[in-house]
């Protein structure tokens, strides 16, 4: 039997209906994830929404060959420093905590990190950035969420030379989107790798000046296999997770300065403050 890559991804926690029990917690993800890693040539391991164990995040990442960050809800401001936007969901601080704690792990031992929409975002924040919270906000921008419940599309346009285009290609292509919030400042070590006609960043990937690595985070929702940038990036992650490296790397210019932009000591940060207050404190008013 052949072995394949060992996937590792963080379950959302979500309240539901099974057969006659109603409002039941349950660690679940969207099929389309799962099945889009399969089809890759992955095997998904689904890991619960629980709290922070350093020791055990090291076990986690040294147990992995991949780590897949999905979509799903808003991350805590309060990680960036920022205060709770109105338009925010409520946090799920242990799964926040517990995802950022990968992502530096799994950055720091060269392991492969591939995130979608949240999982973009989630990789800026690990990693020092900022995020524009409600792109509502502006008069002027494409529109990256028309409904509730619904896909957008749009355009994107991959940067010449970045290891994303070495995926997808250079030319413009359209996708499925559906966000309110994007990347702000980029955290260290990390380049936009692809644009939305309004400047919102649709792609982050890792600014390599030697060594290879697989580190990239996509704005989009590639599993939903529309044409342009579908499996394609899954396959590339997949196949990064299978031989440890990939030669993916952004194409700098000749003569440019990379001192400033490496990751470097990345290390394990792990916030222990409960979730925002603040964030609490809207949602609890805006259900009573």
């Amino acid at each position: 039997m052949t072995i394949t890559p060992l996937i590792g991804l963080v379950a959302d926690r979500k309240v539901v209906t099974v057969g006659q029990w109603i409002d039941v917690p349950n660690d679940a993800i969207p099929h389309s994830y799962v099945a889009a890693i399969q089809q890759s040539g992955g095997s998904p391991l689904l890991i619960p929404s629980v709290a922070v164990n350093l020791a055990n995040v090291e076990r986690i990442v040294d147990a992995i060959d991949g780590l897949f960050l999905p979509g799903g809800s808003d991350l805590d401001s309060d990680l960036y420093g920022e205060e709770c936007h109105n338009e925010n969901d409520q946090p799920l601080r242990e799964r926040d905590d517990l995802e950022l704690a990968l992502v530096r792990r799994a950055v720091e031992r060269g392991v492969p990190v591939y995130g979608v929409c949240r999982g973009m975002q989630l990789i800026n924040v690990a990693l020092g950035g900022t995020l524009e919270q409600h792109l509502g906000d502006r008069l002027d921008m494409t529109p990256h969420r028309d409904e509730i419940g619904t896909y957008t599309a749009h355009e994107v346009i991959p940067v010449a030379g970045s290891g994303l285009a070495g995926i997808v290609g250079t030319a413009t292509f359209a996708i499925a989107s559906h966000h309110h919030q994007a990347v702000a400042e980029l955290g260290q070590g990390l380049v936009a790798c692809a644009w939305a006609p309004d400047g919102v960043v649709e792609a982050i990937e890792a600014i390599e000046a030697t060594g290879d690595r697989f580190l990239l985070g996509v704005q989009w929702h590639p599993e939903q296999k529309l044409p342009g940038a579908g499996l394609e990036l899954f396959r590339a992650f997949v196949q990064a997770a299978a031989t440890g490296s990939l030669g993916y790397r952004v194409g700098l210019a000749e003569g440019t300065n990379t001192d400033d932009m490496v990751v470097k000591d990345v290390g394990l940060r792990v916030v222990d403050a409960p979730t925002s207050e603040r964030c609490m404190e809207k949602h609890s008013a805006m259900s009573s």
